[in-house]
């Protein structure tokens, strides 16, 4: 099962550094991709902080969630059930295991638990060290067609 951390999600609802690549990444793979809830805030949140930022209008915004809820109806995404408990269980070991080293965000850290917590092998992100963190726990990086990501 392929995990993709919201950040690349977001790419493919606004214009930015990556979508094109994203997209296309995403219509050849061809395969429904999970969304959990903590994508929901996270995507949500994105889209609000980019309205207060004055980056997009209220009409925008409202037109993104509306596109987001119609992909979910269509099968581009599908709500797995997870434990939540594993998740912050596998986040916590992460954190203790590798943030020394790899410096990882607590919810760069969350999405690689979540991944995990649903038996997830492969992961897509743009940010580098979420990646390195998500190879030491395990899971097969893919690669977008996309240069560097953040660090």
């Amino acid at each position: 099962m392929l995990y993709v951390d919201t950040s690349v999600i977001v790419k493919l609802y606004i214009k930015e550094e990556y979508s094109l690549e994203i997209s296309r990444w995403i219509k050849q793979n061809n395969e429904a991709i999970p969304l959990t809830r903590f994508h929901e805030l996270e995507f949500t949140n994105a889209i609000y902080l980019k309205q207060f930022r004055a980056e997009m209008t209220n009409e925008q915004a409202l037109l993104v969630l509306s596109k987001l809820d119609e992909h979910q109806r269509r099968g581009v995404y599908y709500r797995p059930q997870i434990n939540w408990t594993d998740a912050i269980n596998f986040a916590l070991d992460l954190s203790q295991s590798h943030t020394k080293t790899t410096g990882s965000r607590s919810l760069d850290i969350l999405h690689v638990a979540s991944a995990l917590a649903l038996d997830a092998n492969r992961f897509l992100t743009l940010d580098q060290r979420q990646a390195a963190l998500a190879a030491l726990a395990g899971l097969t990086i893919e690669n977008s067609g996309r240069g560097e990501g953040r660090s």
